[in-house]
């Protein structure tokens, strides 16, 4: 059994089994602490977050275990300790009812109010499972945001509801400093989140998971192979998330002792694998086809909520479409020029345009900027997808 204890400004794991103690948080003089927030107030806000678990836990139905959460915020506050604490974005890929969202979101706040998680999630639960069952008969998204409400993290946190097979595409490269994944945790929906989780976050940055059990090396033998990996929880094990992490970092990746909580940095050299990986593959259609469909998804989500005023998470998604129209350039006129399709090549271009002046009237002439997406993007959109549509390509 683990007891968590709080000595001598230091927050302590103990293994009550064999008395072995170890240091996951230290808040006195010798820390690493860069902030211009006390030590004993860091620790006096840390103390009186965990004293929420069993309120938070309760309202959330949250399995996250104590363990985990400790795991999560210890991680966090030493990250902000050491560095950049103020001004940060993270990103949370599955939120569900909001257990580590609180936490996550809570930790972030305690050093700036400027610091803000977004957060990805359907709220519709994972199919065949307990949770999809749940939201049919409960609105899950509202009771997330009012259970962010009464805990008082809501004006931090940005939702972004999308599957985040789609929205991770969307959103902007090099962007957040911290990312903790935790959606599907089948190995498919795992090893895309981890790989574009790689390409949004920063250099330097702060990539976590949750439900990983031990390293691929360590399971059971009948765990390793077979199709084992497509499924969740088998004999205790998230086989998904251990494979895909031991298929994409081996072992060069940690993991938080006594919890499921896993993390890396990831460097310069995490990204050029991640493009020697990518460069691979040819970029077929199907490829485009995806691309398009989440550009479309991204479009549809600006306009229904852009009456709403000025956001980050529309000036995000903005920003993530134009990066989109650029890799869809830069897929799509090499085929225009092999196939002489001039019309395709020049609506592609149309595309982009619409919408950098789009971005453009967003940050400048916020009332034009509803007015060029009605008139130039959808349009310029729906005439590219025709247009594409009847080149056969």
């Amino acid at each position: 059994m683990i007891e968590i204890t709080f000595q001598n400004d230091e927050v302590k794991l103990i293994n009550t089994q064999n008395n072995v103690s170890e240091t996951v948080l230290h808040f006195g003089g010798i820390h690493n602490n860069l902030t211009t927030i006390s030590s004993p107030k860091l620790l006096q806000e840390y103390i009186h977050m965990l004293e929420n678990y069993s309120t938070i836990q309760k309202y959330t139905y949250g399995e996250t275990t104590m363990i985990d959460i400790v795991a999560l915020t210890s991680l966090i506050y030493n990250e902000l300790m050491a560095g950049k604490h103020t001004e940060i974005r993270a990103l949370e890929v599955g939120s569900w009812f909001g257990c580590s969202s609180y936490f996550f979101a809570n930790s972030l706040k305690t050093f700036s109010d400027s610091n803000i998680l977004f957060c990805m999630d359907t709220w519709q639960g994972s199919p065949d499972t307990t949770s999809h069952n749940i939201a049919n008969y409960e609105n899950a998204f509202e009771h997330f945001k009012s259970v962010m409400r009464y805990a008082g993290v809501y004006d931090n946190i940005k939702p972004i509801v999308c599957d985040s097979t789609v929205g991770m595409d969307i959103l902007q490269d090099d962007y957040f400093d911290i990312i903790f994944v935790d959606a599907n945790h089948t190995y498919d929906y795992v090893y895309q989140d981890i790989i574009k989780g790689i390409r949004k976050i920063k250099v330097g940055g702060l990539l976590m998971g949750h439900d990983c059990e031990c390293y691929a090396d360590e399971l059971p033998p009948h765990l390793l192979h077979g199709d084992n990996k497509h499924l969740d929880g088998i004999e205790g094990y998230h086989t998904g998330v251990i494979k895909a992490l031991d298929d994409i970092f081996g072992r060069s990746y940690n993991r938080f002792n006594q919890s499921l909580v896993w993390y890396k940095r990831i460097t310069q050299e995490d990204k050029d694998m991640l493009l020697k990986m990518t460069s691979e593959f040819d970029y077929d259609r199907e490829g485009i086809v995806q691309l398009v469909e989440t550009m479309k998804e991204a479009i549809q989500f600006i306009y229904n909520n852009i009456s709403e005023g000025k956001s980050e998470t529309i000036q995000t998604l903005i920003f993530g479409t134009v990066q989109a129209a650029n890799q869809l350039e830069k897929e799509i006129i090499p085929l225009c020029e092999k196939y002489n399709n001039k019309d395709l090549k020049i609506n592609t271009n149309v595309l982009k345009n619409s919408l950098l002046d789009f971005r453009i009237a967003y940050d400048r002439d916020f009332p034009q900027a509803l007015s060029v997406l009605e008139s130039r993007v959808i349009e310029s959109f729906n005439v590219w997808v025709e247009c594409f549509t009847e080149s056969g390509m």
